[in-house]
């Protein structure tokens, strides 16, 4: 990735363009508020000294006063000019440039020459500022001329090279902290990320080999745990997927070689009437038990795509009751299983449902039970509590071994693990069960021991 489109480099480019804003705005303000006040401080100077002088001047105005009048500003950096009623010089400071001699001539036009008034404020454009202030007697009734106050503006450019260079100063220090943040962060962000990203890059393939800065205490250590737990939850996903397709195919396999077996066997001519009846009957039992094992895995797929439709519709409790009662008590009618039903005295309470899929779970509770429990006796109980309904489906049969108990749910697990798929059933009614149960906003428990094993469900009431 070229350097520039890097997080570190643009996070310091808006930090040297923000620095760069600020400064310039500071920089703006203070550069016209302090030339601005040292102008008006230069100019109320003037004018306090130009006054000063004029009074002086008005107390005794002989050549010994104004001479000494013109040394006094000859040792400093202003300029003064002492000119008779008609502008004519009568004395000057050391050093009197003609440009202001020319000066004087051109605001002997200028009004307002019975008070103290600013000529030339322009700092930027004129090389010097302007001052001029009446010489009055005491008594005002004599006008003896004017004092001509001048100071050079080379003094307030002065300032302002001094405060330019201040920010050409700040600017260079703000792109070598620039460059350091740039450095700080692409230590800190940016080679981590990168870390992060190559890791990534096998985490499907060689999830085992990741190596992320989990210790770190920031966000970049939480992204690297989230990574890391992410990438253990896809390799056991993977792992899984993997187990289930071969098992999948393991068990397709099984009665795909019971058809064509007997289907050889059937189509044989010298195969007795009764041995072709019987091999026509196990390949009806065979398909059938396939078209069960494909239907099974289509809506394990379709609950994990999320694309499982649930129709809910309100019905009430009493109601499910006596549909469970009746299918249940069909199915175990034809064993030897006593089937006992409890579920009578239940209240006329609503809760929301998909009937069809909760019938679902139940027939796979129940042929769970009468395949594999080994019981004499199975119940079927009720109990409604606040806000929701329990059902248990009991048998007296000989349990679930612990070991295998927290697998039961698993896909295409069985705990007769010899067990054949005439016998074993497709093992994934359990596994739908619980997910078509999840869907419904409840649980499904097993609890198990020598003395059987008991199904816990537990539903949500329709609240008002």
């Amino acid at each position: 990735m070229p350097w520039r489109n890097s997080l570190p480099f643009r996070i310091s480019l808006v930090f040297l363009l923000t620095t760069l804003l600020i400064e310039s705005v500071l920089f703006m303000l203070l550069y016209h508020t302090l030339l601005g006040e040292r102008v008006v401080e230069e100019i109320d100077r003037l004018e306090s000294r130009a006054e000063s002088h004029a009074n002086v001047l008005a107390m005794s105005f002989d050549t010994e006063t104004i001479s000494h009048v013109a040394a006094m500003e000859s040792e400093t950096d202003t300029k003064v000019a002492i000119v008779a009623p008609d502008h004519r010089l009568i004395d000057t400071s050391n050093r009197f440039p003609a440009v202001l001699s020319t000066f004087i001539r051109d605001a002997s036009d200028q009004s307002a020459f019975d008070q103290t008034v600013v000529l030339e404020t322009d700092w930027e454009n004129k090389p010097y500022l302007a001052v001029r202030t009446p010489i009055e007697s005491m008594d005002e009734t004599t006008r003896y001329g004017y004092v001509y106050m001048f100071l050079p503006t080379e003094i307030i450019h002065g300032i302002s090279h001094r405060l330019q260079l201040r920010f050409l100063y700040i600017t260079a220090i703000a792109l070598i902290v620039t460059a350091l943040t740039f450095i700080l962060l692409s230590r800190l962000i940016s080679n981590p990320i990168q870390q992060l990203r190559r890791a990534t890059e096998n985490v499907l393939t060689r999830p085992g080999e990741l190596t992320l800065p989990t210790s770190r205490v920031d966000e970049i250590g939480e992204l690297a745990r989230s990574i890391e737990s992410m990438s253990l939850e896809l390799a056991h996903l993977k792992k899984e997927r993997n187990q289930f397709l071969s098992d999948l195919a393991h068990e397709i396999k099984t009665p795909l070689t019971y058809l064509q077996g007997y289907a050889e066997i059937a189509s044989k001519p010298q195969t007795p009437v009764a041995l072709k009846e019987q091999s026509i009957q196990t390949i009806l039992e065979e398909s059938q038990a396939l078209t069960e094992l494909v239907e099974n895995a289509f809506q394990l797929a379709q609950l994990d795509e999320n694309t499982f439709t649930l129709h809910k519709d309100d019905i009430l409790v009493s109601q499910l009751g006596d549909d469970l009662t009746r299918v249940l008590a069909s199915m175990f009618r034809v064993t030897p299983i006593l089937f006992d039903s409890r579920l009578s005295m239940l209240s006329d309470v609503s809760l929301r449902i998909d009937h069809n899929r909760i019938i679902q779970v139940f027939r796979a509770l129940g042929h769970n039970a009468i395949e594999h429990s080994g019981a004499a006796h199975v119940t079927l109980d009720g109990a409604l509590m606040k806000d929701t309904i329990t059902f248990t489906l009991r048998d007296d049969g000989k349990g679930i071994p612990e070991e295998d108990l927290p697998y039961i749910f698993e896909r295409l697990y069985r705990v007769e693990k010899s067990r054949s798929r005439r016998t074993g059933g497709s093992g994934l009614g359990l596994a739908i069960a619980q997910q078509i149960i999840e869907l419904h906003e409840g649980s499904l428990d097993v609890a198990s021991d020598r003395s059987g094993t008991t199904f816990t469900i537990t539903l949500p009431l329709l609240t008002k």
